[in-house]
């Protein structure tokens, strides 16, 4: 059996080195930094720019909850077969909302895609949910 928790604690850790470098990234054209802004990205409140300032906190919130999640996932009182689908889930979640993000800003119907890494995330959250209470 795989090591659950040390799995989503690295690549937790490697989502949040995505997030931080996006940033520094974005950090290029934004606030009249050295290079102009992509087309589409302009004006601060066009939508383009709105989606991949998401993306960029998405990047770094959620392999963070990842993280907190395998922090609990050990110890949870639920079959090994729900946690370790949880926990992929949870993988799922935490890139398949930033990247969809990403895509939208080039193409917007990617946007209506992320219902496939909300919907793991959600299983991943109701498996915690079900075996933290179940444990009271």
């Amino acid at each position: 059996m795989a090591n659950l928790s040390a799995i989503l604690i690295a690549f937790g850790w490697s989502g949040i080195v995505v997030g931080i470098m996006m940033g520094g990234l974005m950090g290029m054209y934004a606030f009249k930094g050295p290079f102009r802004a992509p087309k589409g990205h302009e004006n601060y409140t066009d939508l383009n720019r709105r989606m991949l300032r998401l993306a960029h906190i998405a990047f770094i919130m959620l392999p963070l909850i990842s993280m907190l999640y395998g922090m609990c996932i050990d110890d949870l009182a639920v079959s090994y077969t729900y946690k370790y689908y949880a926990v992929i889930c949870m993988m799922i979640l935490s890139v398949g909302i930033p990247v969809l993000l990403i895509a939208s800003c080039f193409y917007l119907p990617f946007k209506y895609v992320q219902v496939i890494p909300f919907s793991c995330g959600m299983y991943a959250l109701v498996v915690m949910a079900i075996g933290r209470v179940s444990a009271l």
